[in-house]
């Protein structure tokens, strides 16, 4: 190539051009095409008329920081917090512990610690939940006891998941999500695949699935004395839960408070894959990592639509809703989803996977192909309800009305692209053009990076000025 190349130092104009682009962070699109940014918002490299299917938003956050939008949220939890919690109320605690064993119903048992607690007014240990399929509410009384000294075990918790997660995944999707259209079965391929990979990161992807929703999950206790069981106890034979005991209000916010850390910490190492994964996308292992990031940002994505509704249901500042999921549609969504279509658009969209055809672009890898092929059906199975779904609206009675609202949109890539190629303002690819034509999958003739870019330089390095010679 001879653009970029040049002799000599360089002039105080260029100089002053690289010390500019060194300060100034680029946006996801320059950074992983290895381009100039420059200031404007969108940068000139994002604008709709040079980047053609470049459907991402123009920002110079990275990926693993788009969460910024849950800054301070805690509807997950929060509400759980009482009077019974201050220091005011609470007298002391027994200095006596026993082992109590945290269940929340499929058939697994988290031992804690727990000891008496002595308030001034006991009318904080009641507990209230919504079962969906009802839509019934109940309340009831739990005993007053509190987690032991050492509180609840990370170590211990970590583990509890795990056991759902090797042996009873699929169970626990269909008791919980209650047969939520696309969804329950997207999570079922998932996990079906993670078992023939092994992949750690879709491992801890499915382990966020289950910490965020026994997060909100009422919790249960085995373990009490005979006397104990009946403060707590389920009577009403309208409940899912009827005989079993509600664990101790206390216990219960001490639980949801270290699920939700877990939840938010795997949650952070996800981005930070997804980061890692889609540079290496660009960095020449092109669709080899496709099928994780597929995998990961699915789940991402389904979290997410839960965090909106959970934040609709449990949030009563309506102003406070409608920011955090402003918030979180505009940029978080918009990157998860449109890095997605770009790294997509070399592969045929969901709905004509097949397999004989096509097994050899993703290095002919039976479980990726068993999982898309799984997916294909999935989208064919719920293709018009999929297409009603980015509309969706909040509905206090309907548990799943914000389901699959960003889903949705990973299984609509091979039409998007195909609208964007032939959209208003752009220019159509020759098919016979073969310099606009390639193997790789940059979304437009633009976005190569310069052949004669050294990945060790900056990455927000001026193509035309050599870092060299800075």
């Amino acid at each position: 190539k001879k653009v970029g190349r040049r002799r000599g130092p360089l002039r105080p104009d260029q100089r002053q051009q690289a010390h500019e682009i060194r300060k100034l962070r680029a946006c996801l699109r320059c950074k992983f095409l290895k381009k100039t940014c420059d200031k404007g918002e969108p940068c000139g490299g994002c604008r709709p008329s040079h980047a053609r299917l470049w459907q991402v938003p123009c920002t110079r956050m990275d990926i693993k920081d788009i969460a910024y939008f849950m800054k301070d949220w805690k509807a997950d939890y929060e509400r759980h917090v009482s009077l019974g919690f201050s220091v005011g109320n609470i007298k002391g605690f027994s200095s006596l512990e026993r082992t109590l064993y945290i269940t929340h119903g499929y058939g697994h048992y988290l031992p804690i610690n727990a000891r008496e607690v002595f308030v001034r007014d006991d009318k904080c240990f009641g507990m209230d939940w919504v079962e969906s399929l009802s839509n019934s509410e109940f309340e009831i009384n739990t005993a007053k006891l509190s987690a032991g000294m050492e509180g609840v075990s990370t170590t211990l918790l970590s583990e509890y998941l795990d056991r759902h997660l090797d042996s009873s995944f699929g169970s626990f999707v269909d008791e919980y999500f209650e047969g939520t259209a696309f969804l329950t079965e997207i999570l079922k391929t998932a996990f079906r695949y993670y078992q023939r990979e092994k992949t750690p990161s879709i491992r801890k992807a499915l382990k966020l699935v289950l910490a965020y929703n026994l997060t909100l999950h009422v919790t249960m206790v085995e373990g009490l004395s005979e006397e104990e069981q009946f403060v707590g106890k389920i009577d009403d034979d309208g409940s899912k839960f009827f005989g079993k005991t509600v664990a101790p209000v206390m216990i219960n916010f001490q639980v949801k408070c270290a699920l939700a850390d877990m939840w938010r910490e795997l949650q952070k190492d996800i981005l930070e894959e997804l980061s890692s994964l889609y540079s290496s996308v660009y960095s020449g292992d092109k669709l080899k990592n496709w099928p994780t990031i597929f995998m990961l940002a699915a789940i991402l994505l389904a979290i997410w639509e839960e965090m909106q509704f959970d934040c609709h249901y449990r949030v009563p500042d309506e102003g406070a809703v409608n920011k955090f999921c402003e918030d979180m549609e505009t940029t978080p969504v918009g990157v998860i989803v449109g890095l997605f279509q770009a790294i997509s658009t070399k592969l045929p969209g969901l709905q004509e996977w097949d397999t004989r055809k096509h097994h050899h672009l993703l290095g002919s890898n039976p479980a990726v192909c068993d999982a898309l092929t799984e997916v294909k059906g999935h989208v064919n199975k719920y293709e018009q309800y999929l297409k009603e779904r980015s509309s969706a609206k909040f509905d206090r009675n309907d548990f799943d009305s914000l389901s699959n609202k960003f889903l949705s949109k990973l299984g609509s890539h091979g039409r998007h692209e195909k609208l964007q190629r032939n959209g208003k303002g752009c220019q159509d690819y020759d098919d016979d053009d073969k310099e606009n034509q390639s193997s790789s999958f940059y979304t437009s003739k633009e976005d190569y990076p310069d052949d004669d870019y050294d990945d060790e330089q900056e990455e927000d390095a001026v193509p035309a000025i050599k870092m060299d010679d800075l």
